[in-house]
């Protein structure tokens, strides 16, 4: 399975990385391996995360208040948003048709 990540995820994980290593180069690294080891998991079981909408699926961080939401058509997952657990739901619900 290959990764397709919408341009504004990218920018929240970019953000995300940001913030902490503003706040703790340690807590920026932490959050590198999370993000990482939920991408691995991601690609190898695809599903394996709770559905919140028709083809949606989100996987949560275990330390920090991120989830990738993304979906899986075919052999593609794509990456909607590294979605911040503390903005609002369902902001990025405009970028469905990305990517």
């Amino acid at each position: 399975m290959r990764f397709e990540y919408a341009a504004a995820a990218v920018d929240e994980v970019d953000e995300a990385l940001a913030y902490y290593q503003a706040i703790d180069p340690a807590l920026s690294s932490r959050l590198v391996r999370e993000i990482e080891d939920a991408v691995h998991l991601i690609q190898r079981f695809p599903l394996g995360w709770r559905p919140i909408d028709d083809d949606l699926r989100q996987r949560r961080l275990k330390s920090f208040p991120y989830s990738f939401v993304y979906t899986v058509r075919g052999d593609v997952i794509g990456m909607i948003a590294f979605a911040n657990s503390h903005r609002r739901p369902g902001y990025w619900r405009d970028r469905l048709e990305l990517p």
